[in-house]
């Protein structure tokens, strides 16, 4: 009797190591997946040279950015309506974003600011390089937005065709088109227009170069 129950508490011991291996194992593993997942999920981050100081712009979520000037303030914005460009602002400040330039405004004094670097370079930029933008539409295709000037954007879509866009009058964030083919983008997101179908898009990366034609 005595050595059965012997039996029974040994297999039961047994049975619990097992289950803490396995617990320990399921726990590092969702720890890593965890730990993946917060390195992919970044933001689109711009740094711009201004008049007098240097901004950091990092977009939230597609009506956020929080704005960080060199000596270390902050400034929690939202998106507010622009006849053209991404137009954050609260508290007193804003900036205005059209490309590689942008309007910083504090204490109602505007300073010109030209964008040094964005989430995926650290080194400044050369003005001869324009900012690119790669978005994934809806499992769709890449689209990738080039920057030529502050009201012209370069696009091309996921079949290699390239389409010449003006900027255009939108609610919120930067709409540029052709009347057949245009691309609204807010932050991260955007929407990509063709032939009167829409498609989300979310942004992939941002580098600097140019769209080969």
């Amino acid at each position: 009797m005595k050595s059965t129950k012997k039996m029974i508490l040994a297999t039961l011991i047994g049975v619990m190591a097992i289950a803490s291996i396995g617990y320990s194992a399921t726990s590092r593993s969702l720890r890593k997946t965890t730990s993946k997942t917060a390195v992919t999920s970044k933001n689109l981050v711009r740094k711009f040279s201004c008049s007098s100081k240097s901004v950091t712009v990092e977009n939230l979520s597609t009506n956020k950015v929080r704005l960080t000037d060199d000596s270390g303030k902050v400034y929690n914005l939202k998106l507010t309506r622009s006849a053209s460009g991404e137009l954050y602002s609260g508290n007193g400040v804003s900036i205005q974003i059209k490309g590689n330039e942008a309007v910083f405004t504090a204490k109602g004094s505007d300073e010109s600011c030209n964008m040094t670097s964005d989430t995926n370079s650290n080194k400044d930029q050369t003005s001869s390089k324009n900012l690119l933008r790669k978005f994934s539409c809806d499992g769709y295709q890449d689209v990738t937005v080039e920057n030529v000037s502050t009201d012209k954007v370069k696009l091309a879509n996921g079949y290699g065709n390239i389409y010449n866009l003006s900027s255009s009058v939108a609610a919120s964030g930067e709409k540029y088109s052709d009347g057949n083919v245009s691309i609204h983008m807010k932050g991260n997101e955007a929407v990509y227009t063709e032939n009167g179908k829409d498609k989300s898009c979310t942004l992939k990366s941002t580098d600097h170069g140019s769209i080969e034609e």
